[in-house]
C-alpha cells in the first residue's frame, strides 16, 4: 500500500536506438533534479544511478541529509499536492489518512529512497514469464506489468518524468 506508479510494457526487448533516446532524454533532466534538491542514487538508495544503453535504474538517496522532523507513515499526496518541498523551510503535512500523513509537496523525513525504479532494455528471461499476465484485445497476451512505489518522496518527480519520456518514445508499447 502506498503512492505507486504502475505501467505495462509490450515488448520484452526495446530497440537499442529507442532505448538510447529514452536514456539520453532522461539524462538531460539531471541538472533540473539537482537544482530542485532531488537527490538520486542507485537502485538501493546508494551509489550512482544507472542510465546506460541497457538499463535505467534509480532511487532516491537514502542518506539524503534532510532533517528528520516528522513521521510521515505511508504518505499520500493531498488533493492539491504539487512540487518538491524545501525540507528545512516548509511544513508539508496537509492532513492524514488511515496509513499516515497527507502531504502538500514531495518530501522525506531523512530518507529520500523508497522502491527502485527499474527499467531494463531487455527483460531477463527469469522475469519473462510475467508477460502473459495482462491480456490485450489484439492477441490475448504480451504485456509485462511493473511498478514503482515512491511514497511521494522527492524522487517521485524523477520517476514520473522518466515514465513520460518512456511513453513519448515507446508510444503505444507502454
Amino acid at each position: 500500500m502506498g503512492y505507486t506508479h504502475y505501467w505495462y510494457r509490450k515488448d520484452r526487448e526495446i530497440e537499442m536506438g529507442v532505448f538510447e533516446s529514452i536514456a539520453a532524454d532522461f539524462k538531460k533532466l539531471m541538472p533540473a533534479f539537482e537544482k530542485f534538491g532531488i537527490p538520486l542514487a542507485g537502485g538501493h538508495g546508494e551509489g550512482d544511478l544507472a542510465i546506460d544503453r541497457d538499463l535505467i535504474c534509480f532511487n532516491g538517496l537514502s542518506k539524503c541529509g534532510h532533517p528528520v522532523s516528522h513521521e510521515l507513515g505511508i504518505a499520500w499526496p493531498s488533493q492539491n499536492a504539487a512540487g518538491v518541498a524545501n525540507p528545512w523551510r516548509e511544513d508539508v503535512q496537509g492532513g492524514s489518512w488511515f496509513g499516515g500523513a497527507t502531504i502538500d509537496k514531495r518530501t522525506c523525513s531523512g530518507d529520500c529512497s523508497h522502491e527502485t525504479c527499474w527499467f531494463p532494455r531487455v527483460i531477463p528471461k527469469d522475469r519473462y514469464s510475467d508477460f502473459d499476465n495482462h491480456p490485450t484485445e489484439e492477441n490475448g497476451k504480451g504485456w509485462q506489468f511493473n511498478f514503482c512505489k515512491t511514497a511521494y518522496k522527492p524522487y517521485d518527480l524523477a520517476v514520473t518524468a522518466f515514465l513520460i519520456i518512456a511513453k513519448h518514445h515507446l508510444k503505444g508499447k507502454i
